[in-house]
């Protein structure tokens, strides 16, 4: 892999790219670098450059820009310049593997494997445990979407022909088919692997990985911070952050990946 492959970030750019998050970061880049050449020619040219090229290839160069983009470009009145047409592609919402498994079932398991604690404030997710499922996700941040797809299919407990599409993982098995999106399957397989390992039966630990979700703290995609937060409406896509403003969820502060979403009450 070349230096230019490595930097490349196909989730921010191309049909997935965010034009507010590329207008905001643009301006900025060309307000710094006009900034810096006033002290310095060559090294304000060297920014414009620099800047531009890692908007190209990352889709921004300002750290949680899909935090504050959308709604800046909104703010401006300049949203309407930024709408995709109608031939945009289909909404694509992250679903969930599942199992028929009982709840109750599933939670005391957790808490009899130790994956799970039981404290006077609530349920949290034992130290080893978590150390675990957080080295795997980022063992698994390094993969391809095809490597991804490969891991997903070993993982499952069953048979399934399991697919890298529109920048997620398609699941086609006996019981389910089902679209989940990359951040949410790197999660859950560091689910399967964390919990199959404690003696945990692999269909209760199927039902545990969308709940196993709730205790994330950082992006199982990027590695950034995770906070809850809700849906916000963004040109980047639906598959995102800012898909729906009605929704809470836990998201990556920066790159906009929805990682667990809240049930409607």
């Amino acid at each position: 892999m070349s230096v230019i492959d490595s930097l490349k970030r196909p989730e921010h750019t191309g049909e997935n790219r965010c034009l507010p998050c590329t207008a905001v970061n643009i301006a900025l880049v060309v307000l710094v670098g006009l900034a810096v050449s006033v002290l310095s020619p060559l090294v304000g040219f060297v920014v414009l450059v620099g800047g531009a090229l890692a908007v190209y290839l990352r889709g921004y160069v300002v750290p949680g820009t899909p935090s504050f983009a959308p709604r800046l470009v909104s703010a401006l009145g300049l949203a309407e310049y930024f709408e995709h047409g109608d031939d945009g592609g289909p909404d694509r919402r992250s679903e969930s593997l599942d199992a028929n498994v009982d709840p109750d079932v599933m939670l005391s398991t957790l808490l009899n494997a130790g994956v799970l604690v039981e404290e006077e404030d609530g349920l949290f997710l034992a130290d080893d445990a978590r150390e675990e499922w957080e080295s795997t996700m980022a063992t698994l941040r390094k993969t391809t979407d095809e490597e991804l797809a490969e891991a997903v299919a070993n993982a499952v407990p069953f048979d399934a022909t399991v697919d890298a599409e529109f920048d997620g993982i398609s699941l086609d098995g006996p019981s389910m088919s089902v679209w989940i999106s990359r951040p949410q399957a790197i999660a859950d397989v560091a689910t399967l692997y964390t919990v199959v390992e404690r003696g945990v039966d692999p269909m209760v630990a199927l039902a545990a990985t969308e709940p196993m979700r709730m205790f994330t703290e950082v992006c199982p995609d990027c590695g950034g911070p995770v906070e809850e937060t809700t849906t916000r409406n963004c040109c980047g896509g639906t598959a995102g952050l800012y898909d729906s403003p009605e929704h809470e969820v836990l998201g990556c502060a920066d790159c906009g990946a929805v990682v667990y979403e809240f049930p409607d009450e």
